[in-house]
């Protein structure tokens, strides 16, 4: 009997040394691992991946030689653990919340507490979360693991409480320069003002609705030294909303505040920032460029992929009106989706070149790489000429945003070759909305908006009839349902999609403006 119960203590004591054992090697060497696995998703860039995980881009370059050469969707990338305030973790097949918090001996909560966005939809396999290192944790309780897997799988799927705000506080931060004077750095001050303007016209039609709004704007400048002032003042300290901001530093600012306050911050005007990688309560309504390009790329693919492709390569408009990298982002899809190409460039006699490549057999179109004017007239002169000895050809152009700056003057020709301009914005002026709108922003400041895409003062009413109605109707759980307020804006939609799983959202909303040959404009929006 004795014999018996030393057999049966000393096999309790091998397992319970092997569980140890386990925990502390998992740990261990999940902990001493010198990189991570981040498997590339559409539109991201080398930049962007390397943004996101605070490391630099030789440092991405030196563990992935080959992606100097280009990265693609789906590939993996290796990424340097840095020492820090988190620690990286890619998730693996049959993980779950609970497996992974015990890997790091913490509770659910640490993890969901740094990872904002992560959800039952988000936590799935190849997908990156954060680990807390910077902080002292309490151990799971393990009593009873049963309920304790329970509650820490529930936590992906939590219930959301909703807190009305009755009077919505909004800071406007815009950099109008009124004390810098006329600068080159301070030459866009009439488009703020414009957008300040479209945004008090969004008020006054809230108002005929009963939402109650206090308004705060400030100048900020150029500058950050006088948001680091404004930012410490009384008023700022119980706002709903956070609003502007036009230089990456001022973005910085303004994000870390508004992450500080747990309070929305919406980037307006620029798509070239880094900072929603990394700031789970921040909304980019201009497009990045390379979510963008992506985008649109695929959008082509599925309007054009049986038509005879031509690529224009034309050198003028300069470094400002390139669009190269969205040519080289089609050519890799179309490439990967086997559907041939043409590439011809600017010489002596475009129409020569384009009559040599045009299939008179089928439907063709052609895509300039730059949105410089010089390029649109010089196309279209030759397609004239074209048009004009083969009556019978099928040809469409494919533009840039840009494009729309034309639209009132080359209407006609946009219409005979059924042109396609790719956008995030686009107001159609002969749209009643757009005509209602010009006609109100004339009466109040006895001026017309300003001849630029986007225009601005369609801007500021669009994000404030968005954001503001999403408030009033959501409270508190704004973020959870951005995406079920029904808006159709007149200048853009909002759609958003959230980063990552501890970053913000960007705006994916993109639409096709197609001119037609019967003189119509049809807009679809992808």
């Amino acid at each position: 009997m004795l014999k018996r119960i030393s057999i049966v203590f000393l096999l309790l004591v091998i397992q319970i040394y092997n569980v140890k054992s386990e925990k502390n090697v998992s740990s261990f060497s999940a902990q001493e691992n010198l990189f991570f696995l981040h498997t590339i998703e559409r539109g991201e860039t080398v930049y962007s991946i390397a943004s996101m995980y605070s490391v630099s881009i030789d440092d991405v370059y030196a563990l992935n030689p080959e992606s100097k050469a280009g990265i693609k969707a789906g590939d993996r990338l290796k990424i340097p653990q840095e020492s820090g305030s988190y620690f990286y973790h890619t998730i693996q097949p049959k993980e779950t919340l609970y497996s992974v918090s015990r890997i790091y001996q913490m509770k659910g909560e640490d993890i969901i507490a740094v990872n904002p966005g992560l959800t039952i939809e988000s936590f799935t396999i190849g997908k990156t979360i954060r680990i807390p290192t910077n902080k002292v944790t309490t151990p799971p309780d393990e009593t009873n693991e049963a309920l304790a897997r329970l509650h820490t799988e529930s936590l992906l799927n939590p219930s959301v409480t909703k807190s009305d705000i009755n009077t919505i506080k909004i800071a406007l931060f815009l950099p109008f320069g009124l004390q810098e004077g006329t600068t080159v750095a301070n030459a866009s001050k009439n488009r703020m003002v414009e957008y300040y303007e479209g945004f008090l016209l969004a008020l006054q039609d809230l108002k005929k609705k009963n939402i109650s709004v206090q308004l705060q704007v400030y100048d900020t400048g150029s500058k950050t030294d006088i948001i680091k002032s404004l930012l410490k003042k009384a008023e700022m300290q119980d706002i709903n909303l956070l609003i502007g901001g036009l230089s990456e530093e001022q973005i910085r600012l303004l994000a870390n505040f508004s992450n500080t306050m747990g309070i929305p911050y919406i980037i307006p005007f620029t798509s070239k920032t880094s900072e929603p990688l990394n700031y789970y309560n921040i909304y980019q309504i201009n497009t990045p460029q390379s979510h963008l390009y992506s985008k649109t790329s695929l959008a082509f693919y599925n309007e054009f992929k049986t038509s005879r492709i031509i690529f224009y390569d034309s050198p003028s408009g300069g470094k400002e009106a390139d669009k190269s990298d969205l040519i080289a982002i089609m050519k890799s899809d179309l490439t990967a989706k086997k559907v041939s190409y043409k590439i011809i460039s600017s010489g002596a006699n475009l129409t020569k070149t384009l009559s040599q490549n045009i299939d008179v057999h089928a439907k063709n179109v052609i895509v300039p790489s730059n949105d410089s004017k010089i390029t649109l007239i010089q196309l279209i002169e030759a397609l004239k000429e074209i048009k004009a000895a083969y009556p019978e050809i099928s040809v469409s152009m494919f533009g840039h945003p840009a494009w729309q700056i034309y639209s009132s003057e080359l209407s006609g020709d946009f219409s005979r070759f059924n042109t396609r301009i790719y956008t995030i914005y686009y107001a159609n002026p002969a749209s009643p909305e757009v005509k209602s709108f010009n006609n109100k922003y004339y009466r109040w400041f006895s001026r017309e908006l300003i001849n630029k895409y986007p225009k601005y003062g369609i801007l500021g009413y669009d994000t404030g009839m968005f954001f503001i109605q999403l408030l009033n109707k959501y409270g508190t759980a704004y973020d959870a349902n951005i995406n079920n307020l029904k808006y159709n804006g007149i200048q853009t939609n909002f759609h958003f999609e959230r980063v990552n799983n501890w970053g913000g959202f960007i705006n994916t909303n993109i639409y096709f403006v197609e001119f037609t040959p019967d003189s119509k404009i049809n807009v679809k929006l992808f």
